[in-house]
């Protein structure tokens, strides 16, 4: 499904990230996210998506093999971003997702996201500012356009997808979670709730609470944590786990605390609609 909606004030512009900040041209041999404004966004909305790119740019660093998409070349990762009026505040928060995966020629890195678009709601950003939600729910959503959720089963990561236990099983994911919990590497839980969008994209809500890409957020300081930096390098990404955003999983009073919370004012990611992305077939990929 995708959203047609009216776009005020049209402009264009763009912001590159690479390790976590931002940079007039990407340097060779390094990871960077290019987001590209279309319209409809305020300075301060631009600037939650740059704060999101460089955040994602401090866990992942390794470049990506070049394509060609619809004519221009990519290196590493295109986002375009847009406000719409889509439904008004509620309802449909908006939709985002990667557009374009990798070939599978690109070997490890076959799968992961060349492109993507991230369009909001404008009533609800505007709602998300008030909250002081903003910048993790664009950081949110930015990973799953990155593939958080959404190339989990391409890259044969995810098990017991559509039952009540799925888990993610990458082994650096594993590892980082065994650490979480006090024993060795154990499948990641990933969340059994909700329907397409919801289930078997994130990690578990009543586990995890506010790590940033859980299904809800509750309030600002959803920590990007080493788990979710240790999944990006199962799909395929060179990342820097010592980048990661300090994070524990929340005791049994914070973790009700947390839900309360996200009870009476969280923002459900759920109501982000997902995007059918397309794979890219091998001819696509620069030559050197």
């Amino acid at each position: 499904m995708a959203i047609l909606a009216q776009r005020p004030h049209a402009f264009q512009s763009k912001f590159i990230a690479c390790q976590g900040e931002g940079v007039e041209t990407k340097p060779e041999g390094l990871f960077a996210i290019e987001v590209r404004f279309l319209a409809g966004l305020t300075q301060r909305q631009q600037d939650a998506f740059a704060n999101a790119a460089m955040r994602w740019t401090k866990v992942i660093v390794g470049e990506l093999p070049s394509v060609q998409v619809d004519g221009e070349l990519i290196d590493d990762v295109l986002i375009l971003a847009e406000g719409a009026q889509i439904d008004g505040p509620g309802g449909i928060l908006g939709q985002a997702g990667p557009t374009h995966l990798r070939p599978f020629g690109a070997g490890d890195a076959a799968a992961i996201p060349a492109k993507g678009r991230m369009t909001f709601d404008t009533a609800d950003l505007e709602e998300l500012e008030s909250a002081e939600t903003l910048d993790d729910v664009i950081a949110h959503e930015m990973g799953h356009v990155l593939g958080v959720g959404t190339i989990w089963e391409q890259k044969n990561l995810l098990i017991g997808a559509r039952t009540d236990s799925p888990a993610f099983i990458g082994a650096e994911a594993r590892r980082e979670f065994g650490v979480l919990i006090g024993e060795g590497p154990t499948d990641v839980p990933v969340e059994n709730r909700g329907g397409r969008g919801t289930a078997d994209s994130h990690w578990r809500e009543e586990l995890f609470r506010n790590e940033l890409m859980s299904g809800f957020i509750s309030s600002s300081g959803n920590p990007l944590s080493r788990l979710t930096a240790a999944s990006m390098g199962d799909l395929g990404y060179e990342v820097d786990l010592e980048a990661a955003e300090p994070y524990d999983l929340p005791s049994l009073l914070r973790s009700f605390e947390l839900r309360l919370n996200a009870m009476r004012s969280g923002v459900d990611m759920h109501a982000m609609l997902p995007i059918l992305p397309t794979m890219l077939p091998d001819d696509c990929m620069e030559n050197d």
